[in-house]
């Protein structure tokens, strides 16, 4: 055993394996990898190959770091032990960051980081993720409705899959961030409207349940009365929709519901029936309902004018 390597030198490689100009059978290490030739015979590694199991770390640095010099992955988390020291994860331990995924499901398959237990900062680990709730580990937000996933599931129970999660034609992010809705609940104010068709076709607000303040719910107007949820005098007549159902009787489609002629407002205001036209005169002028317009005081004028004529003409008649 010319180099004391623990090898009889009529058993080592003649030649020189790591190049160094050293023949084997002088050298004690003959791949230069960090063990002598007897250790790897030994072990059960190549004295004349650094990297017997071709993880991409020599057997010397293995065993310096607790791997087995015979197996790429030591660990059998699917990463070689070379590619775990490039990537920082720990080749002695499946789960680096302990989020439930293997070191190398998350490096091949779902593209997250074998270091961070939560990739995406969405407050779900990404095992959860993954085995749990069918979420993308490395996006935030899984369905794209403004939420991130761990909002959606601690916060606003809300589907992290669903843009909509009630269905009610808002997206879970535009609820909570805009409208003030609750994501859950397809009708929050509970006037049988969803919020949905309150937003975007009636213009009323989904968190009041008479949104102009008329007196009439925005479910009776749109259903019923057929007036506008959003605007308190449907037909501008100066009486608010909900006085004309609830209180005159009158149409709140119709500024005169009578027509008389004069519009409900004005009639209540003067005391007169806004359903009824006969009644329909103001300052001394028929407002020109049923009967058409005409003078409700005597035109004297043109009543001398008559009398005259006529006693014209009885004089005529005398002289003849």
């Amino acid at each position: 055993d010319d180099d004391n390597d623990g090898v009889p030198s009529v058993d080592e490689f003649d030649g020189d394996s790591d190049g160094d100009g050293v023949p084997d059978s002088l050298d004690d290490d003959s791949d230069n990898d960090g063990l002598l030739d007897g250790e790897e015979v030994d072990l059960g590694t190549d004295p004349t190959l650094d990297d017997t199991d071709g993880d991409g770390l020599n057997d010397g640095d293995e065993l310096d770091a607790g791997t087995d010099p015979l197996i790429p992955d030591t660990d059998g988390d699917g990463l070689n032990d070379g590619d775990e020291a490039d990537l920082g994860t720990d080749p002695l331990d499946t789960d680096t960051d302990d989020d439930g995924l293997s070191d190398g499901e998350e490096v091949n398959d779902l593209g997250t980081d074998p270091l961070s237990p939560d990739t995406d900062g969405d407050g779900l680990g990404d095992g959860e993720e993954v085995d749990t709730f069918g979420t993308d580990p490395a996006v935030a937000d899984t369905d794209g409705d403004g939420l991130d996933d761990g909002r959606e599931l601690n916060e606003t129970n809300t589907d992290p899959l669903n843009p909509d999660s009630d269905a009610d034609g808002l997206s879970d992010g535009d609820e909570v961030d805009v409208h003030g809705t609750d994501p859950a609940n397809p009708d929050t104010d509970g006037d049988t409207l969803t919020d949905g068709d309150e937003v975007n076709t009636h213009g009323s607000s989904p968190i009041s349940t008479d949104t102009d303040a008329d007196g009439l719910t925005d479910d009776d107007e749109v259903n019923n009365a057929g007036t506008d949820p959003a605007n308190p005098d449907t037909d501008e007549d100066g009486l608010t929709d909900g006085d004309e159902v609830n209180v005159h009787g009158t149409d709140p489609l119709n500024e005169d519901t009578d027509g008389g002629g004069i519009p409900d407002g004005q009639e209540v205001d003067e005391g007169l029936n806004p359903t009824d036209a006969s009644d329909d005169v103001t300052d001394g002028k028929y407002g020109g309902g049923r009967g058409g317009s005409c003078s409700t005081a005597p035109n004297t004028g043109a009543s001398v004018g008559l009398l005259g004529l006529l006693a014209g003409l009885l004089l005529r008649r005398r002289r003849s």
